[in-house]
């Protein structure tokens, strides 16, 4: 069955790059500050973006596209699902995988491309994102209790990320950005950026990068211009590369974790537990019951009862749960610079001089802006970590791709746990 996902305005809702590296003509992202006249959304290519890497066309694409795709409710079926594993390159256009189209403000999956929403998210400027994965007939997806679930061969992970001009509005259309597609090869897992052109109807593959300036209203009602990232496919490596115990280094998904999917979702018929959903389908083996499946903080839940609330237990869940989705890509033992930094921030990490607490930092420099500890307990103010963690100076924030402007929210539950740690005099 073809399922049909609102475009959703989930300010909460965010999160990094899905990426394999590799591609030689990838370069530095260029900088593109024009903004659509109307919208203050630049979301398609302009004529000033940098010109694709060995595509054929990389600008507007709308008269190089189908016509008018996604916007016709009378278009007819999807064709099937294409993916060519015995290429290096994709397609040059997005809808000629016929994964998904986009109809009257909704997302159109085709069959065993299921749309999925992470517990708690990556933040990326406030972006709104669409995630769906995609499973060949006859495969299924293997149950794992920890990290990434195991796709079998053929798969796609895809993620679109969309934004509007005010995001306290949740029917404020949303304009389509860029799809990151990660594919699952024989060998490893491969990444594919796409950008979408002005009009919504297509999408380009584009592995340079860029940066945009992006003007909106967040949740908050604050005005807010992000400089907004387009990553090329080499910076994905800093989020998605891992090492084996021989030291070899690997490509992995980083957001459909059994514990990030264990909730339920509206996929059309009311609100059903994602994983189950995907074993009901057959798409999913290995499920235990779902009491014994771990879950993440509902970060979703903070739209609606906010944090002065909470109880300290529920802000340290949600504090340690966003630090493991959003820094601990980098900030944990596997990953590739994980020894040196000695800060680990996934969240089953117990050992408290590495979560940070009187530990100096390694590396950070000026970017510690004069604190001495990655975290001092019961002190928020002085700790290193909350600092990265609100500041919006280039080169201070943390982490140092997929954000240009502060999560607030994120802010506000870090500072309260931190806080909320019983009080040590590091150095003492």
């Amino acid at each position: 069955m073809r399922a049909r996902w609102l475009m959703m305005a989930a300010a909460l809702g965010v999160a990094a790059c899905s990426g394999e590296g590799g591609d030689p003509d990838a370069g530095a992202p260029a900088q593109d500050t024009g903004v659509l006249a109307d919208s203050g959304v630049d979301s398609g290519v302009d004529a000033g973006s940098p010109a694709d890497a060995g595509s054929p066309d990389s600008g507007d694409v709308d008269d190089a596209g189908p016509s008018d795709t996604g916007v016709d409710a009378g278009l007819p079926p999807l064709g099937p699902v294409t993916i060519d594993l015995t290429s290096n390159r994709p397609p040059d256009l997005l809808s000629t995988m016929n994964l998904f189209r986009i109809v009257d403000g909704r997302f159109e999956y085709n069959d065993r491309v299921v749309p999925y929403d992470l517990s708690t998210p990556l933040f990326s400027d406030y972006a709104s994102k669409a995630r769906a994965l995609y499973v060949p007939e006859g495969a299924s997806i293997q149950y794992t209790e920890s990290g990434a679930l195991d796709l079998p061969v053929g798969s796609v992970l895809i993620k679109t990320f969309l934004f509007g001009e005010d995001l306290r509005l949740p029917q404020e259309e949303l304009h389509p950005v860029e799809t990151r597609l990660l594919v699952r090869y024989a060998d490893e897992w491969r990444a594919f950026p796409y950008v979408w052109n002005k009009g919504g109807t297509d999408a380009v593959y584009f592995v340079r990068g860029e940066v945009r300036t992006l003007a909106f209203i967040d949740p908050r009602g604050v005005s807010r211009t992000a400089q907004y990232l387009i990553p090329q496919k080499n910076q994905c490596l800093e989020c998605h590369e891992r090492k084996d115990a021989d030291d070899r280094r690997f490509t992995t998904p980083i957001g459909p974790q059994a514990r990030q999917l264990n909730w339920d979702v509206d996929f059309g018929a009311g609100p059903e537990n994602q994983l189950q959903h995907l074993a009901d389908a057959g798409m999913l083996s290995g499920l235990p019951p779902l009491g014994q499946v771990p879950t993440a903080f509902p970060w979703a839940s903070l739209a609606t009862t906010g944090t002065t609330a909470l109880a300290y237990e529920a802000v340290t869940e949600a504090a340690r749960d966003y630090l493991d989705m959003n820094c601990a890509h980098c900030h944990r033992p596997d990953a590739t610079q994980g020894m040196t930094s000695r800060l680990w921030l996934n969240y089953d990490n117990t050992d408290t001089f590495h979560l940070g607490y009187c530990k100096e930092p390694g590396s950070a420099g000026s970017a510690s802006a004069g604190r001495q500890y990655d975290i001092v307990p019961g002190d928020a103010e002085a700790s290193i970590l909350v600092y990265r963690t609100e500041t919006e100076v280039v080169g201070d924030m943390m982490p140092l791709l997929g954000r240009s402007v502060a999560d607030d929210v994120a802010v506000g539950i870090v500072r309260g746990w931190v806080d909320g740690l019983p009080p040590e005099s590091c150095g003492n």
